[in-house]
């Protein structure tokens, strides 16, 4: 298989065989992770606000007679939304990134619903006060507030499962099979409406069976995030990643958000050689294009101050692999990967690097697989 480039670049490429608080364990509606949350407001004008997300939390407890035992903090350490204790607080976390679609798509409110409903379940039925995370009977017991939540608030079944309906077949150690998530939601839907199905605790009903999906090989010192990408729920994780300084956060997330002025930095000393990102995708998918934006694409200047990749060694789960060149520009570069077919996984580790005339980070300002 080879790679090419849709540009007079063509790829001729063998494809063989404040503070920080401490870290938390944030798990979201697709799964968990370890983060470092910030409690500063770094709200931008484009942003969903704390105030905004605090309406959507509201309509969710009026249905339910409970009063909020949580604060709301937004923060680009998690994906999406997650129920998290920090300095001994419960919290809902929001990422104002993945917030911003649900202004932008109307016709989807009622995922956002979901989310925030699944979040408030975890802390209003206590899980969030155990230690240990996720695990399939309480992700379940939240799934159900969800759908009980979402009919009081007049949602159809229909749109009341329309998240859930995205996600993966298979589950996880941490988060059951999308087949038993949806009749979860049923259930708390059904009672909401009236239907004569009792309220028997989750946690007494057998234990899944979970198959589980193969990922990319473990790197030391990773950090990880579960993300909705263009292709479907994925872990993503990079081998570092440079710390936040100031307002700036350079999340392996800024890969996937289709904003060209967020990017991933590499945080080892030097320009970022063997450093890898690695995507273990919920389910087999093929990948027939590749795009990326080298570099910290914000501007010209910052672009050219910090280190751009130059080279990729791409690896794939279905023994593929090859070398990636990209141009030295800030544009985005697409490469035809139809070869890359039923994949768990692929990993991308930079080999050489274009020099920055300030800074010696390298930058990938955006990842899109389609």
């Amino acid at each position: 298989m080879r790679l090419f480039a849709q540009a007079p670049l063509a790829l001729s490429v063998m494809l063989a065989a404040p503070a920080l608080a401490e870290e938390q364990l944030a798990c979201t509606i697709l799964g968990c992770e370890k983060v470092n949350i910030e409690i500063s407001d770094f709200a931008g004008a484009n942003n969903f606000s704390v105030q905004e997300v605090w309406s959507v939390v509201n309509d969710i407890l009026g249905v339910s007679g409970l009063a909020p035992n949580f604060q709301v903090v937004e923060t680009q350490e998690v994906g999406n939304a997650a129920a998290v204790i920090i300095e001994e607080q419960r919290y809902l976390a929001f990422n104002p990134v993945w917030m911003r679609t649900y202004r932008d798509r109307p016709d989807s409110k009622w995922q956002l619903y979901a989310v925030m409903a699944h979040e408030v379940g975890h802390h209003l039925q206590g899980h969030t006060i155990t230690a240990g995370g996720s695990r399939p009977p309480t992700e379940l017991e939240a799934d159900e507030y969800a759908g009980f939540t979402l009919a009081a608030l007049g949602a159809s079944l229909d749109e009341t499962q329309a998240l859930w309906k995205s996600f993966g077949e298979t589950g996880s150690a941490t988060h059951p099979p999308r087949r038993q998530r949806l009749e979860a939601v049923q259930r708390g839907w059904e009672r909401r409406r009236g239907a004569a199905v009792p309220a028997t605790p989750v946690a007494q009903q057998p234990a899944p069976v979970i198959k589980m999906q193969t990922r990319a090989p473990a790197m030391a010192g990773e950090s990880c995030r579960h993300l909705n990408l263009t292709l479907g729920a994925a872990r993503v994780c990079a081998s570092s990643t440079l710390g936040s300084q100031g307002r700036n956060s350079y999340a392996l997330s800024n890969m996937f958000d289709g904003d060209v002025a967020t990017a991933w930095v590499e945080g080892v000393s030097g320009t970022g050689e063997g450093q890898q990102i690695t995507v273990s995708f919920d389910r087999p998918t093929t990948i027939r294009r590749l795009n990326i934006v080298t570099g910290y694409a914000k501007s010209q200047d910052i672009f050219l101050k910090n280190a751009r990749v130059r080279a990729l060694h791409l690896r794939a789960s279905n023994q593929n692999e090859g070398a990636i060149t990209l141009m030295d520009n800030p544009s985005v570069q697409q490469f035809d990967t139809s070869g890359l077919g039923g994949l768990d996984w692929i990993s991308l580790t930079i080999r050489s690097t274009y020099p920055g005339t300030k800074y010696t980070d390298t930058a990938i300002s955006e990842l899109i697989l389609e």
